[in-house]
């Protein structure tokens, strides 16, 4: 009966820990889930003529989660409270004012505000 118990115990242990791999490779494999969400940002910021104080690379954006707030500019109110998508990117070392980031629905991926820059 021993046997079987630490048999039993190795491989629930074995099958959590191969469970826990499989979930950050997952998880690395899914970084690049958000290229659509920056790419609609890039293209945002393109029309607004805002690309030329953001480095070229929109690739390396950042994408975080934010609760709107009165904070940011927004095209739709009723997005106030909820939380979304904030694409943030990188400055030009040149350029004297920061690019705003850009608020996006993570539902359907439009582009639904922005954070005005200082």
């Amino acid at each position: 009966m021993k046997i079987n118990m630490i048999t039993i115990t190795i491989t629930v242990f074995t099958v959590l820990l191969l469970g826990g791999c499989f979930n950050n490779e997952t998880m690395e494999s899914n970084s690049d889930s958000y290229y659509e969400v920056k790419e609609t940002a890039w293209n945002f910021i393109n029309e607004q003529g805002w690309n030329e104080t953001a480095k070229k690379n929109w690739q390396t954006a950042e994408v975080s989660k934010v609760v709107v707030d009165d904070n940011y500019e927004l095209f739709d109110p009723t997005f106030e409270g909820k939380e979304v998508l904030a694409v943030s990117f990188e400055d030009d070392k040149d350029s004297v004012v920061s690019t705003p980031s850009i608020l996006i629905d993570s539902d359907t991926n439009h582009v639904i505000g922005y954070m005005p820059s200082e």
